[in-house]
């Protein structure tokens, strides 16, 4: 907890930056409902069952699909256990951020799979950005971060997203982003491809309205 709160105070008073861009995704199934708008976390189990090794190929699959490689589908499932986070939503937003390209950087220095800014790479620990492990790991638990912020909120995977490209703020600050509009948009297209479960995409100028999402949190469907 301290850890995270040391966080968001680093990151709060951040400009909005602008990370490498990667093509655009695919158009996103249809429906616009923002009651619907939230990512099925939840924590996956240590050892294989038929359930696990589904996933797994199913991660190592939209990876390849995406240009990644097998070994890049393991550190999103290893991200995903240790942070209660969708390992497809994981994949979705590396390809935004770097079509899988591990040495990328951006023009406002954002470094790695999924361009973290020096600021996050600093308070998380991480000493080699460039490295595959360490900047899915660092990626994952800054949006479980983003996620445990914005839990509480009417669309909070689509904040958590935003906070997770712009920086964390209020609610104002991210839902009148042009720049956190597109990323949510590119990565929830992404993800609405590899999913049992598509997440409807919020239209432009669009109030956020609906129940609470809780399935953001941790250990809760």
């Amino acid at each position: 907890m301290i850890l995270r709160s040391v966080l968001f105070l680093s990151l709060a008073g951040l400009v909005p930056n602008a990370f490498a861009e990667a093509p655009g995704p695919p158009r996103a199934p249809g429906g616009e409902d923002p009651k619907k708008a939230s990512v099925s976390i939840h924590r996956y189990a240590q050892c294989p069952s038929p359930e696990g090794r589904r996933e797994a190929h199913k991660v190592a699959a939209m990876v390849r699909c995406l240009g990644g490689t097998s070994h890049y589908a393991g550190l999103l499932l290893s991200a995903g256990r240790e942070f209660d986070i969708d390992p497809v939503l994981l994949a979705a937003v590396t390809y935004v951020e770097s079509s899988f390209r591990p040495k990328v950087t951006s023009h406002r220095d954002a470094r790695g799979l999924m361009q973290l800014r020096p600021v996050v790479l600093n308070v998380l620990g991480v000493t080699d950005p460039w490295d595959p492990h360490e900047n899915i790991m660092a990626g994952a638990s800054y949006l479980r971060t983003c996620f445990d912020r914005y839990a509480s909120e009417p669309e909070s995977t689509f904040l958590a997203l935003a906070a997770y490209n712009i920086g964390p703020g209020p609610v104002t600050k991210l839902t009148r982003s042009d720049a956190a509009e597109r990323f949510v948009k590119k990565v929830l297209s992404v993800y609405n491809r590899f999913t049992d479960s598509p997440i409807p995409i919020r239209p432009k100028g669009s109030k956020l309205a609906g129940a609470k999402n809780s399935s953001a949190r941790p250990g809760r469907q």
